[in-house]
């Protein structure tokens, strides 16, 4: 559902900046939020890899599900 005219003049008085600036922010906190989660998962996994407690085949999988997931988040949020 679209802002009207008059909805997008009073967001812009009351806020200072346009919908779509504020649209812009927060899908852009959301993507970096996304990136550092899956920035720790695969450093997590890597050193459980390296100290031998994870298995290589479980650092694939993690590393499939991450990036799967990222896809699949960029995707929605994107379009």
């Amino acid at each position: 559902m679209s802002m009207t005219d008059a909805q997008i003049a009073a967001f812009q008085n009351a806020s200072g900046f346009a919908p779509q600036n504020s649209s812009t922010l927060w899908l852009s906190l959301v993507l970096v939020l996304a990136l550092l989660w899956c920035a720790w998962v695969m450093w997590t996994a890597y050193r459980g890899w390296a100290t031998g407690s994870v298995r290589f085949g479980a650092l694939g999988g993690s590393t499939a599900r991450v990036l799967l997931t990222l896809l699949v988040l960029m995707f929605f949020t994107l379009s």
